[in-house]
């Protein structure tokens, strides 16, 4: 990550997160395999692995037959042919350690202890915060040191670690031991969105972590308000609802903007407009200008930033910088989220996470946040073109995971990450009240226990958004393709330039990145890319 602001906020906001306490508290005993000796008996009938210690422990176990008994299988027979290292070490975001090593509640076991039960293979976990982690990746890259089995970092990053040579093609592993990703069951919600999580330039090089499809929230008790639907039909004249487009959107943030309904002053804008997380605010709204999509490139690699249709999105993203809070420019995702938590916007668009932090009652029963109880989520927005809604998200940022080149011992890493990475192993982290890895798997939305955390009311709108999403930059260049775009922007947002102007630079900026990556792939890269965009639509 880019934003220097974003890791002091993290930080802070880790020491403070009432999540964390929570999880402290509820982690503070049990689940050693030391004081809680535990055995094969006690799982559910035709099952030999898996967690224990808890209701509901049964629906997360698995045998031979399926992806995570595989993966263990597969350590086995290292084991027995003595290839099996003694300690994997992984290089892993900060705030995702105790998602893995901590048990979520007194007496149960972490996907940690299970794994060191069945396997015997320690996992040496080294955090970096996400301001540093890619950093640190490509310094290991660079020297050819080799410290690390396994990588973890931004999903966008993928295109520059694999054209640094960074990154191992397993493509060989995936065919032999089957993961349950694509599940049709289980796995992810469309079948594109699985190729942008574990491919990229049609090979194996990744395996997904995470779920970062940026998903609407708003304050649904507040649209409910009498007096709030009595004012708002008066001024916009047409009902206040949940927006289906961006016009709506704008309605909506225009209505709010210097308004007062109980909570003190309001700002209609949520969504992110400062350097790096405001890109994804910008990156959906240009998705939707064209039916079904307006692809950041045409075929040929050539940007679509200044197009018509590109200087009218970035006229539209700048007018809403207007309905948004006056110090939004300085804003991380956790600012973001503290102003709907503290009632002061009406609606976001953001990482899922919100929810589990943000509503639903503390160990003590105090709420969380002003927003406990009040928030809602719904569908992603687009534009109507004919009878028809081109609804679009977008995936950005999105923990992923890489075997180095230098590891010894690429084949237990893969085993390692398809044994964390599979349907049922996956859903066990996602039972955790903390850590940086959200939900993207259909076994995690059916998980009542993950429901607890993300709210029963996301557990329909997350994996809606997720088949609407849209892949944001991944190609070798990313970096330097997404900073240019940023500078651009926010001169924009600042009146230093005029929307047209900023488009035009854009459009020249990523025209000469082009120029310089064409002979590393970038086009075969952003070829591929596109054909992971959803074609999806809604009728109206």
């Amino acid at each position: 990550m880019s934003n220097d602001n974003s890791h002091s906020s993290r930080r802070d906001f880790l020491k403070t997160s009432t999540g964390l306490v929570a999880a402290a508290a509820l982690g503070g005993g049990g689940g050693s395999l030391v004081s809680s000796p535990l055995r094969a008996a006690e799982y559910a009938p035709g099952m030999t692995g898996g967690p224990l210690g808890f209701e509901g422990a049964e629906r997360l176990q698995y045998n031979s037959s399926m992806s995570e008994g595989r993966a263990i299988e597969g350590i086995k027979a290292l084991k027995a042919a003595g290839k099996a290292p003694k300690k994997l070490t992984v290089l892993l975001l900060d705030g995702s350690i105790d998602q893995i090593r901590k048990p979520f509640r007194d007496g149960a076991m972490s996907p940690l202890d299970v794994w060191m039960r069945e396997t015997g293979i320690e996992v040496e976990m080294i955090g970096a915060t996400p301001d540093d982690i890619f950093k640190k990746v490509m310094q290991d890259v660079t020297t050819g040191d080799g410290a690390f089995d396994i990588y973890t970092g931004p999903w966008n990053s993928t295109g520059d670690l694999v054209s640094s040579g960074g990154a191992t093609d397993v493509s060989e592993f995936v065919n032999k031991y089957k993961p349950d990703w694509n599940d049709p069951e289980r796995g992810v919600t469309t079948e594109a969105f699985g190729k942008q999580l574990y491919t990229y330039n049609n090979k194996n090089y990744m395996v997904g972590l995470d779920g970062d499809t940026l998903v609407w929230y708003y304050l649904k008790n507040l649209y409910e308000k009498p007096e709030v639907k009595e004012a708002f039909l008066k001024e916009v004249d047409r009902p206040l609802a949940v927006p289906d487009t961006w016009e709506e959107v704008d309605a909506i943030s225009k209505f709010f903007t210097g308004k007062d309904f109980g909570n003190g002053k309001m700002y209609g804008n949520g969504c992110l407009m400062s350097r790096f997380w405001g890109l994804p605010t910008f990156y959906t709204r240009f998705a939707s200008m064209d039916f079904p999509n307006h692809y950041f490139f045409n075929d040929e690699g050539q940007p679509n930033l200044n197009s018509e249709l590109g200087v009218k999105c970035a006229e539209e993203h700048v007018r809403s910088f207007e309905w948004s809070p006056p110090d939004a420019l300085n804003f991380t995702f956790l600012e973001g989220w503290n102003s709907l938590w503290n009632l002061q916007v009406p609606q976001i668009c953001t990482y899922t996470a919100i929810a589990k932090y943000g509503d639903g009652k503390k160990p003590d029963g105090t709420p969380k946040s002003k927003a406990t109880g009040l928030m809602g989520a719904h569908d992603p927005v687009g534009r109507k073109f004919g009878d028809k809604i081109n609804r679009r998200a977008v995936m950005y940022y999105s923990v992923t995971a890489w075997i180095s080149p230098k590891s010894k011992n690429a084949e237990a890493a893969y085993l390692f990450l398809q044994w964390l990475s599979s349907t049922r192993t996956f859903t066990f982290l996602m039972v955790s009240p903390t850590g940086f890895f959200d939900p993207f798997q259909k076994a995690n939305f059916n998980e009542p226990l993950v429901a607890s955390n993300y709210q029963p009311y996301a557990m329909k709108t997350i994996p809606y958004s997720i088949a609407r999403s849209v892949p944001s930059l991944n190609f070798g260049g990313q970096t330097a393709l997404d900073n240019a775009l940023d500078e651009e922007l926010q001169a924009a947002l600042t009146k230093q330039k005029t929307p047209r102007q900023a488009m035009d630079a854009a459009q020249g900026k990523w025209e000469q990145i082009i120029r310089r990556q064409r002979g590393k792939g970038i086009v075969e890269a952003i070829k591929a890319s596109r054909a992971s965009w959803p074609m999806g639509s809604d009728s109206i």
